[in-house]
């Protein structure tokens, strides 16, 4: 609840509140989905929205419990026994050869932008609902969409063969290449100690993180056996 008081100020009775009122005000933040750990409730919609827009791409969603067993939480990890990551969400997107997604980028973790070696974007949004996504649709966008530089606060060891994918506010990812598997650490790091890793080749990562929880949403966008997969997670660290 949002409590109004002299001045125009407001005080914030509750983390809901909270990020309703960041909605408001945070530069871009109509773009962002500000939502609740575990989503709304009610019920869920069909996975897939409408049929799309003539010249947007096919979008597809993916079994969410296969991606889930991609997923592995790493026992070394200081937190390990409160650590999670549940898929939510997994879409692949038809590409073709002379058009295949190599970027993307968003303020939260969804909409998700995308760009394709044509130099074409899109957005990719969905509704979270009842702990899942739905309605999940894409739509074309212009490519000037803003993006956020954040940096990793801990690096691998010297001499890792990781590859480092970006950052998302205060998480990191790092490609595995041989493995074909990328790690995530948490935000503000200190030392490299990633909580959990996934059989999945990113190449770019989103997230928003809870304000008064250590865990949030994350997106992660790369490829399964040159499949391009994009798959959304509650994560708890």
């Amino acid at each position: 609840m949002i409590r109004a008081m002299g001045g125009g100020k407001a005080v914030i009775r509750s983390s809901a509140g909270l990020l309703a009122a960041v909605a408001l005000w945070a530069p871009g933040a109509a773009r962002a989905q500000f939502v609740p750990p575990a989503g709304y409730s009610g019920r869920p919609g069909p996975a897939i929205a409408a049929p799309a827009a003539r010249g947007v791409p096919t979008l597809e969603a993916l079994d969410r419990g296969a991606l889930e067993q991609r997923i592995r939480l790493l026992p070394g990890y200081a937190n390990a026994a409160h650590a999670h990551a549940r898929v939510v969400g997994a879409y692949t997107i038809a590409e073709t050869r002379r058009a295949r997604f190599v970027d993307a980028w968003a303020l939260g973790y969804l909409p998700l932008n995308l760009k394709r070696s044509d130099g074409s974007c899109f957005a990719l949004g969905a509704d979270y609902v009842g702990g899942i996504l739905s309605n999940a649709r894409l739509s074309p966008i212009g490519c000037e969409a803003r993006r956020i530089a954040d940096t990793s606060s801990a690096a691998p060891p010297v001499g890792s063969t990781l590859r480092y994918i970006g950052t998302a506010w205060g998480y990191s990812a790092w490609l595995d290449a041989k493995a074909r598997e990328t790690l995530v650490t948490p935000p503000g790091a200190k030392t490299f100690n990633p909580f959990f890793a996934i059989g999945m080749e990113v190449f770019a990562i989103a997230a928003m993180n809870g304000p008064d929880w250590p865990g949030g949403n994350m997106t992660l966008a790369g490829r399964i056996d040159g499949r391009l997969t994009i798959v959304v997670l509650d994560i708890g660290y």
